[in-house]
């Protein structure tokens, strides 16, 4: 499978992907870029949430929640 069918996939059975996840479970590093082809070049209604939120050491981080429309 290539990472845009990966991506999609989950996001049809999962509701959502953060780049946290998408790393975790199946090695994607560069999210955007893939909601991007999927996006611009596929033509997907993928939207984007902004999050905040704190990374292991406490610190305010900010990350994007990618999703289904």
């Amino acid at each position: 499978m290539t990472h845009e069918e990966i991506v999609m996939a989950h996001l049809r059975e999962h509701n959502g992907l953060t780049q946290a996840v998408a790393f975790d479970l199946y090695g994607i590093t560069r999210l955007a870029a893939v909601v991007w082809k999927l996006r611009h070049k596929r033509g997907f209604p993928i939207k984007e949430k902004r999050l905040t939120g704190k990374n292991r050491f406490g610190v305010p981080v900010n990350y994007s929640f990618y999703y289904l429309a």
